[in-house]
């Protein structure tokens, strides 16, 4: 799994209530990747998510998945044939 660690409005500096270094220090401990933020300053926002696509395990093979036991999940069932107008 991978997981981020955003410090959202990094813009508002003088509010800050948790340092940059203790994020950071807590994204470490947690194995988590810490960006600073700002969404009004568009700061880092797309790299975040960019940052996570980059992260994740590529697929093994880009074949469709083959029934296993041969199954066919998306086959019909058999159903008997009604007698009359209608079958």
């Amino acid at each position: 799994m991978i997981m981020a660690l955003a410090g959202n409005k990094a813009d508002l500096a003088e509010a800050r209530a948790v340092t940059k270094e203790e994020a950071q220090i807590y994204a470490d401990e947690n194995s988590l990747t810490f960006w600073e933020t700002s969404a009004k300053a568009n700061m880092n926002v797309t790299d975040v998510f960019q940052d996570i696509a980059e992260r994740r395990p590529k697929a093994a093979s880009a074949s469709p998945q083959q029934p296993q036991n041969n199954i066919q999940l998306n086959a019909q069932p058999d159903r008997p044939k009604k007698a009359g107008c209608c079958g």
